[in-house]
This record gives C-alpha cells, sequence and structure tokens, in this order.
C-alpha cells in the first residue's frame, strides 16, 4: 500500500520544524543542525528538517555519505548537472580506463585511459543491485546473497569511443573498466535518507526505528532491512525525474513482517536503475489516520 509520493523535482521545497532532538541518535541536550533529508547533491532543497542532527552523528554519516555522492557519483552528477555548491570544482574531463577485448570475450591487455570533455563523454552510472531486505523473508539467491554492481554505460556515446580505440591499438574490442562500487557506502547512504525521510514525514517518535545502529557505522548488517524489489522496473509515477521516493506499509499477510514502515526510492530511473527498498521500523502511530489526516490538510490548503 502506497500512502505518500514525493518527487524532487515536481514537489516545492520545504523546511519542516525541529523534532527537538538528534533524528539519529536520539540526544536532546546538545546543539542540532538542520538535515537535508533528501541529500543536497540530489535534491538540492527538496526538504528541510531544521535541528535534526547532532554534530557526533554527522561526523559518522558525512564521511561514507560524502564518498557516495562525490566519488560514486561525482562524475554522472556533473554530467546531469545535479545539484552542488560549488560548481568551479565540477570535472570538466571524463577519464575514462580501458581494456582489450579479445575475439573470445575475454580480458587482453590494459590499454592505458583516454581523457573525454565531459560534455562529450557517455554517461556512467555505477550503483549497487541487492536482494530484497531478508526482513521480508523473500527468497534470494545464496550466491548472490549481497548483490551486485549494477551498471548503465550511454552506448551512443561509448560505442564510438571504444571503436577508434581498439582501431589505434589494433585490437578485437575495446571496453571501459568501471571502479568498483563500496557495498557499505552506498547501501548505508539508501538506510540514511529512508531514515530521516520517514522521520520528516511522520515524526521521530512515529516509529520504533530498525536503521540507527547501520546508520551509526554499529552495525553492517545492511542486507536485513535494505534491497531491492524485485520484478519492478521503476516506482509509480512518472520517469524521466532524478529522484523519486515513496513511503508505505509492507502487507499484512506478511505475518511479523507485515505493517512495517517502508520507503521506496530510485535515482534516475528512466536509466533503468534498480528501485531501492529499505525496511525503516514498526510504527507506533496509526498511519492510515495519519495519512488521512494528512490527505485532507493538503485537500483544504488546495481549495483555499
Amino acid at each position: 500500500m502506497i500512502l505518500l509520493e514525493y518527487d524532487v523535482d515536481e514537489s516545492p521545497a520545504r523546511r519542516l520544524p525541529s523534532p527537538g532532538k538528534c533524528i539519529y541518535c536520539g540526544a536532546a541536550d546538545v546543539p542540532l543542525t538542520e538535515e537535508h533529508v533528501i541529500p543536497f547533491a540530489i535534491g538540492k532543497n527538496a526538504t528541510i528538517l531544521e535541528g535534526a542532527s547532532c554534530d557526533d552523528c554527522q561526523k559518522t554519516i558525512q564521511p561514507y555519505e560524502q564518498r557516495v555522492l562525490r566519488h560514486q557519483l561525482g562524475v554522472f552528477r556533473a554530467m546531469v548537472e545535479a545539484p552542488t555548491r560549488k560548481k568551479k570544482d565540477r570535472p570538466k574531463v571524463i577519464r575514462l580506463p580501458l581494456v582489450e577485448i579479445r575475439p573470445d570475450g575475454t580480458v587482453g591487455r590494459d590499454l592505458g585511459s583516454r581523457e573525454i570533455p565531459i560534455v562529450d563523454g557517455p554517461l556512467i552510472l555505477n550503483l549497487w543491485q541487492s536482494p530484497p531486505p531478508a526482513i521480508l523473508g523473500e527468497k534470494s539467491d545464496p550466491a548472490n546473497a549481497e548483490g551486485v554492481s549494477w551498471r548503465f554505460i550511454e552506448s551512443s556515446r561509448a560505442d564510438p569511443i571504444l571503436h577508434k580505440v581498439a582501431k589505434e591499438e589494433d585490437v578485437a574490442g575495446a571496453a571501459i573498466v568501471l571502479p568498483p562500487v563500496n557495498r557499505l557506502d552506498y547501501v548505508r547512504s539508501l538506510a540514511k535518507t529512508a531514515h530521516a525521510y520517514a522521520a520528516a514525514e511522520l515524526g521521530v517518535d512515529a516509529f520504533e526505528p530498525f536503521l540507527t545502529d547501520i546508520i551509526l557505522n554499529r552495525s553492517d548488517e545492511v542486507g536485513r532491512f535494505v534491497g531491492d524489489m524485485p520484478g519492478v522496473a521503476s516506482l509509480e509515477g512518472p520517469s524521466g525525474h532524478s529522484f523519486k521516493i515513496t513511503l508505505g506499509q509492507t502487507p499484512p499477510e506478511l505475518g511479523d513482517a507485515g505493517g512495517l514502515i517502508v520507503v521506496f526510492m530510485q535515482f534516475w530511473a528512466e536509466l533503468g536503475s534498480p528501485p531501492h527498498l529499505v525496511v525503516v521500523g514498526r510504527p507506533l502511530i496509526d498511519m492510515e489516520a495519519h495519512f488521512a489526516a494528512r490527505s485532507a490538510e493538503q485537500a483544504a490548503a488546495g481549495a483555499a
């Protein structure tokens, strides 16, 4: 059951009042800074929760979040002109490491790298694709328990470059070598965004949180609560947007796993990227009543 859908490209920017304590550790007697629920580098000021994060939690979260946003997604974000606070520091070129591909499809020698102006380079998106969260009881392949890298390369721009390199190097074919994705950094960042989103939409005391140990680097048990949605090509709503996020509940027929709060999110859905599913926690409020009241408020505001 989908209760709320929010698209940072279409929905207005929001600034929400402070919950009065850190949404990650619960500290209330320390200075609190505003929290970009959806990271600025993806959603700009889409949703800001005032006074919601303490310094200690920020010092834990920022390193892995920045490794994802600046290193893993940095060049891609520059190519699609995603939000940034430092436009002058954006890369002007893309460096493509290359290898030989033999006629039998095996990898041959290192062909070095080529520097391409970023405006001419192929769009490359490097994410992580996971099995469903283990807490939901979905069967997954034991050989693929942690998931695999998911990659998109814009073939219309990449192929001419690869054909030219193969001809220059006198080899049958060439391929781009993509850097590995740090699974824990990426999945931990998904957990952080999902938890912050639920706290902003429902209230930090509206649910029993499952993710705080993961977010604060106290647990690596990410696969229990963070995964993907098998058999789903895209989240509901229009494609073509940089980031979509939706909040809902698991169906009651899942037994002990029924009625849990889940957050769905997807980066650049038009590229066929995996829709992620994060189990955030167990509700402590009547979710139906909460969103019925929310819908009534929105209807009244629209009629005014």
